[in-house]
């Protein structure tokens, strides 16, 4: 059968009804999860409200924890043959240090790096010499130097002229002083390598004897030692890769091991604190700084906070460094004995 013609002018009818397309649906379960998030964020609104009307305080939100900045490398200063000990002014403008090998003397520099002066000891005393490490009298600035094979300290005034030799005390025989550091009293601390029993001597302005600690510990070549501004003891144990901590009795009160873990030590030697109360530990087989938070009242460990530098010869890394020493301005300043150089790093 012929389909019939339409009429002219007589448009073909709307065309049937068919199923409803799918994205209707979509667009009103979207619209439903938008209202019940809202409505759950209008609910969260409302009880942070409530809490603040019935407790006036803040919620009580985690703490986040933050990792302290470790400083960055600066610059260097060369010229000591293997430089050992190190002490800076509060202002760094004299940087003294002790070499170990060359002339075997104690350098002074300015902040710029520039030698100002040698520390040599009086010629009559021969040229056995060999100074090791070195520390500022805060009330005075005269640089005292200890020298291992002559057994004594020599002093120096700021500019490098030599004053005198201190004695040991009347107690103390044959002395083999080390490790040097005053406190902000002016009272010196000696690490003495003499007799079985190594310790740290105590001596006050007169250069008497006030105590002794560390001897039942049985330290073994004890090399760097400062003291922070509660009058703690920090002291490097070397050879046996450790850090003693005492209080100002001399007690021990906390300590850091040798080890392989997170902020253990291998041979540390020289140790400075800074004005923020951060203990750097010159590690030498670790050849980095090891950074801490010094000890708090009624803890009995040290928070290890992070380390700064790497074995190598190029800037920012270390061979075999020795000593420590800051500065008031926040800087930091390693004796990189085999590099012949003395790195400054800052934050």
């Amino acid at each position: 059968m012929t389909a019939e013609a339409l009429p002219a002018g007589t448009a073909p009818g709307p065309a049937a009804p068919g199923p409803a397309a799918p994205t209707d649906d979509r667009r009103r379960r979207r619209r439903l999860a938008l209202l019940v998030v809202l409505i759950g964020l209008l609910a969260a609104l409302l009880g942070l409200l409530l809490w603040y009307l019935l407790f006036r305080q803040p919620l009580p939100l985690p703490q986040i924890p933050t990792v302290p900045q470790m400083p960055g490398y600066t610059t260097s200063i060369y010229g000591p043959d293997r430089p050992t000990g190190i002490a800076v002014s509060p202002s760094g403008d004299r940087i003294y240090v002790t070499e170990t090998e060359g002339a075997q003397v104690t350098r002074a520099y300015d902040a710029g790096g520039n030698l100002v002066a040698t520390l040599e000891p009086p010629a009559a005393t021969g040229s056995d010499h060999v100074p090791v490490y070195v520390a500022i009298d805060p009330l005075t600035s005269e640089v005292f130097v200890s020298d291992r094979p002559r057994g004594t300290i020599y002093v120096y005034d700021r500019d490098g002229r030599y004053q005198r030799e201190l004695p040991a005390p009347a107690e103390v025989a044959g002395w083999q002083p080390l490790g040097l550091a005053f406190d902000a009293a002016g009272t010196l601390y000696v690490t003495d390598l003499a007799g079985e029993a190594q310790q740290v001597l105590v001596i006050d302005r007169s250069g008497e004897l006030v105590r002794t600690f560390g001897a039942a510990d049985r330290l073994a070549f004890p090399n760097g030692i400062a003291i922070d501004a509660a009058g703690n003891a920090y002291v490097t144990d070397s050879n046996h890769g450790r850090l003693l901590v005492y209080d100002p009795a001399g007690n021990l009160a906390a300590q850091v091991g040798r080890g392989a873990g997170v902020g253990n030590l291998g041979l540390p030697r020289g140790v400075a604190i800074d004005g923020r109360g951060l203990l750097y530990v010159v590690d030498t087989t670790g050849q980095a700084v090891f950074v801490y938070a010094t000890l708090q009242p009624g803890s009995e460990r040290l928070e290890y906070l992070g380390s700064f530098g790497q074995q190598g010869i190029e800037d920012g890394a270390f061979e075999f460094p020795t000593g420590g020493a800051t500065d008031a301005r926040g800087r930091v300043y390693v004796a990189d004995s085999v590099n012949d150089r003395v790195q400054v790093w800052s934050y």
